[in-house]
């Protein structure tokens, strides 16, 4: 039976020194090898009180025939060897530094084994004289028992085992076959097939120890193995993490940036086509308007994309009027499909929906400028119906239609169908991706349909609100009609301050409101605008930036200005170019209206006009 082959250790079991350090290393024992060292050493006690009787019971049954002297110096013999073999196991026991350098144990432990099965075998050659049946047959029964009973704690030794039972069976089989007779040479013949036996299951264990031993070690590995993996992925998605974050810091950095200027341009844009007579100058006023607003849009797409892809874009969920949102969504559209010729309907009724109004509106009204910048002839048509316990809201256009092979990727960024020059009229097709993106977040279940040269359908899935939550929308609605019917005051009597400390968007937003005939104020932090309140001005709203400048919040500078004011309920619009963050979240639960720059002209005329109807 070979050595089995050296494997890496799983514990230090202390460096070998002296000599039994030398045989530790020349017989390369591993690390199964030890634990069986190990356990042979704290077994010693059980095992060789065990193996003192079955010497006894030999020394019993010879000791008064033939061969009693030799026996009983045997004996005494055989005592030695025990009484070494219990004083190795005590040392080992009572010091710590026997205990952690199995190595030095390795030669005491292996020599006393042998030497005990050689003592067993030296009995056999010296007992010479035929003994009774019954002290024969337990003669063979304890040297079997014994050879059994070390072969199987050898097992995972190498060669011990064999020389183990070599030397207590072999002695045993010549001395049967010396004596002969059939009773002898039966015994031989028994002894020898449990001797073979023996040796065959000590090395069908030795092999399942070591495939056991080698199935932790892979097992160790593996684990060693997941477990740099799981680190490894850990850090990846710790990476990615922070590549989003600082994306999305840069998005919001930029964003912030870009919205500042643009607000400044489109609102000195409108104020021009307010104020100029001139019929080219109009016209490019009006150019310069829609620049803005297409800009704007590409902002706010990239923006939306960005947010919902890295998972900080949180619906707010609130329940209201279908129709109520189209009107408003509708409203900026209905003016550019005329103006290209188009029939523009709607034919919603009035049904209440649970959803994210701002997230909602942004994708209808990217499914509509879609539908009208792709239609040239013909109309364009949005319509409500409900289906299977929800609200299917249909966009349908004439217009140029999307090919089968192209369907399925009209969501992509920017993808356009119809536009390999990258015409910027057209857009940046960014339009649908921003509506699958907020789609998903919404559940809206987005669809399309559509055939080449005819036109296309949009349909989107929304959740109908409860029928109490419905009738709360007919009372707002209602109520909105009725604010929107009333009269407006002259523009003259409104009074506004403005804040901002942006001194472009400052500029042009005083501007625009003054080609209203509004009376305007204006101050780039808040204490200009508490000095202009000493001047005797007393604004009948205030339009105040979010930021105004590092660490001030145009939250607290309303604050400020109502109390300067003793009006705890003057009106204030918050201006913005951030689309998120504390400062903004911290507005819209103070219950302040904002509006996010670039300012829409159309969304501030509907603010004034709120105040207005107010009778403020």
């Amino acid at each position: 039976m070979s050595s089995p082959a050296p494997v890496p250790h799983e514990r230090s079991h202390g460096r070998p020194t002296g000599f039994s350090g030398l045989v530790a290393s020349r017989l390369a024992f591993s690390e199964l090898q030890f634990q069986q060292l190990e356990q042979m050493i704290r077994s010693t006690p059980w095992a060789w009180i065990l193996a003192a009787m079955a010497g006894l019971l030999c020394y019993l049954e010879y000791a008064d025939g033939a061969d009693g002297a030799r026996v009983r110096a045997w004996f005494v013999v055989y005592c030695l060897i025990v009484a070494v073999r219990m004083g190795i196991w005590l040392a080992w026991a009572l010091r710590p530094a026997l205990r952690a350098n199995l190595p030095a144990m390795v030669l005491p432990i292996m020599a006393t084994n042998q030497l005990m099965a050689f003592s067993l075998g030296v009995l056999c050659v010296l007992l010479r004289s035929d003994g009774p049946a019954q002290a024969e047959a337990i003669l063979h029964i304890t040297m079997v028992t014994v050879s059994l009973g070390g072969a199987i704690r050898l097992s995972t030794m190498g060669r011990a085992p064999i020389v183990y039972v070599a030397l207590i069976l072999a002695p045993l089989v010549l001395r049967d076959v010396w004596f002969g007779g059939s009773y002898h040479l039966a015994l031989a013949l028994i002894v020898s097939l449990i001797g073979i036996y023996t040796l065959l299951s000590s090395r069908e264990l030795s092999s399942a120890l070591h495939e056991i031993q080698a199935q932790r070690r892979r097992n160790a590995e593996l684990v060693i193995a997941l477990s740099a993996e799981n680190e490894r992925t850990n850090a990846a998605r710790r990476t990615a993490e922070e590549a989003v974050a600082a994306r999305m810091r840069f998005f919001a950095s930029a964003n912030h940036d870009l919205r500042q200027p643009l607000n400044a341009m489109s609102l000195l844009a409108q104020t021009v086509h307010n104020v100029s007579t001139e019929r080219h100058v109009k016209e490019m006023s009006e150019q310069l308007v829609a620049c803005a607003d297409g800009m704007t849009d590409v902002v706010d797409d990239l923006l939306d994309i960005t947010r919902a892809d890295a998972g900080s874009l949180s619906p707010q969920w609130s329940v209201f009027a279908i129709d109520e949102l189209l009107a408003d969504c509708c409203r900026p559209h209905q003016a550019v499909a005329v103006a290209k010729g188009l029939r523009f309907e709607i034919a919603a009724g009035h049904v209440a929906v649970r959803s994210d109004r701002a997230l909602l509106a942004r994708v209808v009204t990217n499914l509509l400028a879609n539908a009208i910048r792709y239609t040239r002839e013909g109309h364009v048509r949005i319509a409500s119906r409900i289906a299977d316990g929800r609200l299917l809201l249909c966009i349908e256009d004439t217009g140029v239609g999307i090919a089968a092979e192209h369907l399925s990727q009209v969501f992509d960024e920017f993808f356009q169908v119809d536009n390999p020059a990258r015409d910027r009229r057209l857009g940046y097709g960014l339009g649908l991706a921003t509506v699958k993106r907020l789609s998903e977040l919404l559940d809206l279940r987005v669809a399309a349909r559509s055939v080449l040269g005819q036109g296309s359908v949009f349909e989107l899935q929304l959740p109908l609100a409860d029928a109490s939550a419905d009738a709360n929308a007919s009372e707002r609605a209602d109520d909105a009609g009725r604010a929107s019917t009333s009269s407006t005051p002259p523009a003259l009597a409104m009074r506004i301050l403005v804040v901002d400390d942006d001194q472009r968007s400052l500029q042009a937003l005083c501007g625009l409101l003054s080609s209203w005939g509004m009376d305007v104020r204006s101050a780039s932090d808040v204490q200009g605008a508490l000095g202009v309140l000493q001047t005797g001005f007393r604004p009948q709203t205030l339009v105040v930036d979010l930021r105004l400048g590092p660490q001030v919040s145009g939250i607290q500078a309303i604050e400020d200005l109502r109390s300067a004011l003793d009006d705890a309920e003057l009106p204030a619009l918050i201006v913005t170019g951030d689309v998120g963050g504390d400062y903004l979240d911290a507005a819209r639960a103070a219950g302040l209206p904002v509006i996010v720059k670039p300012v829409r002209p159309s969304h501030l005329r509907a603010f004034l006009g709120h105040v207005q109807a107010l009778g403020r």
